[in-house]
């Protein structure tokens, strides 16, 4: 199981953060530089805690069924309630209740911040949230931690940020007019409760309560959340180191694809060339089975028909019939040259007769010799004429 590290930047400091290891039994803080929190969290996933005021929580009334409808209306849902344009924000949502949307929003410049530093220092953050839901959400009640001249404010479960010190008496006296169910504060503080003259004013009771560190309180209270308002979404999903390094391969992979492509076209090339010369063979062999054989009406599979046929012939030869001995032994030749065409076959005075068209005198003459010396058949050419498509010759087979 991988290890979890929580942390959060200080605000005394740009480069200092604090943070736990969330599996060490005495879950101790420790703070320090990004580059000591980088070798403290080797092989283990970062959880960061944004500071308050930098993310804007809001609550709208949506009355859409989907998240792609959330999608689409929630830019135009929140145009009047932040102070710059919409496209500058990177927005989550959550909704809890039927047509109520709750929204976080931190601007892409601070995100992109957060996850450029992180990921030059190879920490793996696994999920980003803003601080204000490390407090505690109790009914009827506002939660506040003063930490040097910022406060965070969480109310309503969903809702809070970050307020200046000095703006906070009136930032708490119109919360208490918008929401009059409110009725305490419940003020967290960083060891012992320290007095707090801005908020004796009020009315309503302020409870004091007390935690040794800060970030053991706001861990327990993200973990609440169970993945909901986490910012790193889409376009800053998390990735893994080794995602990270396989992008770096990209042009080198992108060079072998583009030689495999090449390949793989001469390839097709060459398969659609072959395979056009295995259809005109296929078609001349086709004819030549239907003059041999014109009373096959059907043909499935030449190769297993003509083999049918010639153990035909062959079981006809060896009833003393002349005609089919000489067309047997005649027929494996003429089936080996496949440029042949047979115009006429026929069987006089025990005489084989055969006209057939070929492609030169060269190839007509290669097939009486052949026919003579492998059958030990008497082959005769009686003529040959040049025509259009080759030479036409007349033949006269039988035995010697």
């Amino acid at each position: 199981m991988v290890e979890r590290i929580v942390a959060r930047p200080l605000k005394r400091e740009d480069d200092a953060i604090e943070w736990l290891l969330m599996d060490d039994p005495a879950m101790d803080v420790h703070q320090g530089s990004l580059t000591e929190l980088s070798i403290a969290a080797i092989n283990k996933r970062v959880t960061l805690l944004v500071p308050a005021s930098e993310v804007v929580l809001l609550a709208v009334e949506l009355p859409v069924k989907t998240n792609a409808q959330i999608k689409k209306a929630l830019p135009f849902a929140l145009d009047d309630l932040l102070a710059d344009d919409v496209e500058t924000f990177h927005l989550v949502w959550h909704r809890h209740i039927k047509d109520c949307v709750d929204v976080a929003g931190i601007s892409h410049e601070r995100m992109q911040a957060y996850v450029s530093t992180f990921q030059a220092l190879d920490i793996e953050l696994d999920s980003v949230y803003p601080e204000t839901f490390g407090l505690p959400s109790e009914p009827d009640s506002c939660s506040l931690f003063i930490e040097q001249s910022t406060a965070v404010v969480r109310y309503g479960d969903r809702l809070g940020g970050g307020v200046d010190v000095d703006a906070l008496p009136s930032f708490i006296s119109q919360l208490l007019k918008e929401n009059p169910g409110i009725q305490s504060l419940q003020l967290w503080h960083e060891g012992a409760p320290a007095p707090q003259p801005e908020l004796s004013a009020f009315s309503i009771p302020t409870v004091h309560h007390s935690t040794d560190k800060i970030l053991r309180l706001f861990q327990s209270e993200v973990d609440k959340l169970n993945g909901a308002f986490n910012l790193l979404t889409a376009p800053y999903s998390r990735k893994s180191k080794d995602d990270w390094q396989w992008r770096q391969w990209l042009p080198t992979l992108a060079v072998a694809l583009l030689a495999l492509l090449i390949q793989f076209g001469i390839f097709i090339g060459d398969y659609w060339q072959k395979n056009s010369q295995l259809s005109t063979l296929e078609t001349r062999n086709l004819a030549l089975f239907k003059q041999t054989f014109p009373d096959v009406k059907r043909v499935v599979n030449i190769k297993v028909q003509a083999e049918q046929q010639l153990n035909d012939l062959k079981k006809q030869a060896s009833n003393d019939s002349q005609f089919m001995r000489l067309l047997y032994q005649s027929g494996d030749l003429l089936t080996a040259h496949s440029s042949f065409i047979i115009e006429q076959m026929d069987f006089v005075n025990d005489i084989f007769q055969i006209r057939l068209t070929a492609p030169n005198r060269h190839q007509v003459d290669q097939f009486k010799q052949q026919l003579e010396s492998q059958s030990g058949l008497s082959v005769n050419i009686t003529s040959v004429e040049t025509g259009q498509q080759g030479v036409e010759a007349n033949l006269e087979i039988r035995d010697k």
